[in-house]
């Protein structure tokens, strides 16, 4: 998965490009200023830099020396308003360093920059999901080997399809899938949740809009099917998208063009439209929810996902896979196996969320297992109702007398407390604590947020 960028500067010009990068589902965090209050640590959390050539004091030569003394190695891109004959010297000399002179036209600069990334990040070639590791192909299912086999046809077709199932079957894996395996892998994938999305501002997220349009457009902004212009724009909940909506997506699939919001200059964009929806269009249809003339503009192909209780033969090997991904983040962390007791658990349990429960169910059991083996007791509750109680200790820890019921701690509580007194030991430094804990930045400010926990705690004197 690829690490957040790092964004020096607060300049409003470029504010267009971190938008757009953020559209495409590339993280980023930013300093307003080249005064960075950060630690070794915290520069292994980054993936690349992105630097405004015309920051305000301190300069800009100070800020590229503390970066190079934190992290040696982490590619540098460089934005700046013209040409730099001291930044084009640097650029040539030093191949993790890269000089763009910005046009001022956002689409030309994004992609401009976009290709810089792709050139020092090799995961973001990749979009972050390699094929290799898409871990449905795994599957020893025949209803998903007949899912892969239609994919395989039709992947360099324009046509559109549309992907049927519940939700957590790997929609949007399977739609990252035909993009990336096809003849448009060059260009971008971008996910858009039309169900996540308010009405008002939807049309201004596909489209874009123009500055002054409406109250809060205070910039132009390049709406997501621009951003997929040459690649594949998927329509994740399409179930969802408003009866208005749906007409003009029609129009963009009929006469491959858009208009931005506020707008009246017509913009040719050539796109896949990919869609996804865990509703019965057919029945959306009957009710009046949903255009007849769009379904059948958008389901030339149609892949349909079957849930997780109809494929227990992929159980096994997807919760397996699960367990390599987290040793894999965890930097070469030993891989976990399930208990037998585990395993038959896990066959036993009907999965209402699908691949997704699944996988966050091996992910809480990689953090709170102490030892190497995945037991019933750190499986979640209603995966495990009827579990015998195990008889196997954890490694790492002496047995105990048996305590009466009402004496057992939940193990939220542990987990709840073991990662303030981390924080509290660690002077609040998020990088360390993860790591010290064992999981990655991003569960410990996704677990901060479940408990309600303060990343900024009272230290200790």
């Amino acid at each position: 998965m690829l690490s957040p960028i790092l964004i020096i500067g607060g300049s409003k010009r470029y504010k267009p490009l971190f938008t757009a990068l953020s559209d495409l589902g590339i993280k980023a965090e930013q300093f307003p200023s080249g005064n960075l209050s950060l630690t070794p640590e915290d520069m292994k959390s980054y993936s690349a830099v992105i630097i405004e050539w015309d920051l305000p004091p301190p300069d800009r030569l100070s800020t590229l020396k503390q970066i190079q003394k934190l992290r040696p190695n982490i590619p540098v891109v460089a934005l700046t308003n013209g040409s730099d004959p001291a930044m084009e010297s640097r650029g040539k000399s030093e191949p993790l360093f890269d000089h763009l002179a910005m046009t001022g036209d956002e689409k030309e600069d994004f992609s401009r920059l976009l290709d810089s990334l792709k050139q020092v990040l090799p995961a973001l070639r990749a979009q972050v999901l390699a094929i290799k590791d898409l871990f449905l192909i795994k599957t020893p299912s025949e209803k998903m080997k007949e899912v892969f086999s239609l994919v395989d046809i039709i992947k360099d077709e324009t046509s559109s399809v549309l992907i049927q199932g519940e939700n957590g079957t790997g929609k949007e894996v399977i739609a990252r899938l035909l993009h990336f395996s096809g003849r448009r892998y060059t260009g971008q994938f971008v996910a858009i949740n039309c169900a996540a999305i308010p009405e008002t501002l939807l049309e201004s997220e596909l489209f874009g809009h123009e500055k002054g349009s409406f109250t809060g457009a205070t910039e132009r902004r390049i709406g997501k099917f621009e951003l997929a212009h040459k690649g594949t724009a998927f329509l994740d909940e399409i179930g969802d998208m408003p009866l208005n909506t749906q007409a003009k997506i029609l129009r963009v699939l009929e006469n491959a063009e858009i208009e931005r919001v506020g707008g009246h200059e017509k913009i040719p964009v050539d796109i896949r439209i990919v869609a996804a929806t865990n509703q019965n269009l057919l029945q959306q249809m009957e009710r009046g929810y949903f255009r007849q003339d769009l379904y059948y503009r958008i389901n030339t192909f149609t892949l349909n996902l079957p849930p997780l209780r109809e494929r227990r033969e992929d159980i096994l090997p997807l919760a397996r896979h699960f367990l390599e991904m987290q040793a894999r983040r965890r930097k070469g962390g030993r891989k976990k196996r399930l208990s037998r007791e585990a395993e038959r658990l896990l066959l036993e349990y009907s999965w209402p969320g699908n691949v997704r429960e699944l996988r966050n169910a091996m992910e809480r059991a990689v953090v709170l297992s102490a030892g190497h083996g995945i037991e019933p007791e750190v499986l979640p509750e209603e995966i495990r109702p009827n579990a015998a109680p195990s008889d196997i200790v954890p490694e790492n820890r002496s047995m105990a007398p048996t305590a009466s019921p009402l004496s057992i701690v939940p193990l939220s509580e542990l987990e709840r407390k073991a990662i303030m007194d981390a924080l509290s030991q660690l002077r609040n430094n998020a990088t360390r604590a993860a790591m010290a804990l064992g999981i990655s930045k991003a569960t410990l400010f996704r677990k901060l947020k479940e408990y309600g926990i303060s990343r900024h705690l009272t230290l200790r004197p």
